[in-house]
């Protein structure tokens, strides 16, 4: 019940907004950037766009321009806390180049700045599980830096419960009898290799359009296939994990993880270094899924990013 009233007044606040801004074309820019703590106190702001959280919605970001979106949200209680991720990723075809910079900055209804993230095209800017402080319409501001960051695809996701950024205790490790097997190990300078035998999507892609908020690649597996670390490093989780089912994330140099969901069993244990190719458990279908198959993620700094890019055939 308490869900429900936090959505519909979520949806009201919407309304009051469309009613009051209008609808205005998708990704709008112009005004001076320095204005924007005040505009949402002055009866004209800069030229705005409205998002629905939990829908996603599409813009074009050129160098040196400013897109404004805002939202609607119920915040501002303490021992029921309403927390927004933000989540941007961009057509690398329509970029001037992976390096085009860019800077995400969340605002409150009173002004406050809340968060401000810079990033490129590769690794964009990602708001995770920020607490709102008040009920009233929030300012997202995307601003490009430096090259043409290019079209867009933006998400903002409410949550009463903190999913991403709550504390674990890890308890994990391999089931009785599964023996611990290694392959050749390979180069931690050589990039990262197939996690599978299957090198080949058996589902969704990474930000799929069926799926935008899938951060991952479903990678063919049958049942009890060998899984292998993508890169040397050393495992920071290896339990139960909700939709993920049997998960295994792996800590790798320069802030680099991945993960490896939906096993049918562990062979590591929290805190043992693996080299690249050796097994760390098999595939299943654990968690939320349809069939035999491995989830696989690669986050750099905590950001999700396409694993197609830096997987080395």
């Amino acid at each position: 019940m308490k869900g429900l009233v936090w959505r519909a007044g979520a949806l009201i606040l919407a309304a009051l907004l469309a009613a009051c801004h209008g609808s205005a074309p998708e990704g709008n820019s112009g005004g001076s950037p320095d204005g924007d703590l005040a505009a949402l106190s002055q009866s004209s702001p800069p030229p705005q766009s409205l998002l629905i959280p939990g829908e996603a919605v599409e813009g074009t970001l050129e160098e040196g321009e400013t897109d404004r979106w805002v939202f609607a949200a119920v915040g501002g209680n303490p021992d029921d806390p309403s927390l927004a991720t933000v989540e941007v990723w961009f057509r690398p075809s329509t970029a001037s180049g992976p390096e085009a910079a860019l800077k995400a900055t969340l605002i409150a209804p009173d002004g406050t700045l809340l968060v401000e993230q810079e990033g490129t095209v590769t690794l964009p800017p990602y708001i995770v599980e920020q607490e709102l402080p008040q009920t009233g319409s929030y300012l997202l501001r995307l601003d490009g830096l430096s090259g043409t960051p290019g079209r867009y695809t933006l998400l903002v996701t409410l949550s009463e419960e903190r999913f991403l950024t709550r504390p674990e205790v890890y308890t994990g490790g391999p089931p009785a009898g599964w023996p611990l097997e290694e392959l050749p190990s390979g180069d931690l300078g050589s990039g990262f290799i197939w996690p599978s035998p299957r090198q080949a999507i058996s589902g969704w892609y990474f930000r799929d359009p069926s799926n935008p908020r899938h951060v991952g690649l479903d990678i063919a597996a049958a049942m009890y296939d060998p899984i292998y670390a993508a890169a040397a490093g050393v495992v920071s989780f290896a339990d139960a994990s909700g939709g993920y089912g049997n998960l295994v994330v792996i800590d790798h140099a320069d802030g680099w993880q991945s993960w490896y969901a939906h096993l049918s069993a562990f062979s590591v244990v929290v805190g043992q270094r693996v080299n690249q190719g050796e097994i760390i458990g098999a595939a299943g279908s654990t968690g939320r899924s349809s069939g035999p198959h491995l989830h696989f993620e690669l986050r750099h700094n905590g950001v999700p990013v396409d694993p197609l890019v830096y997987l080395r055939r």
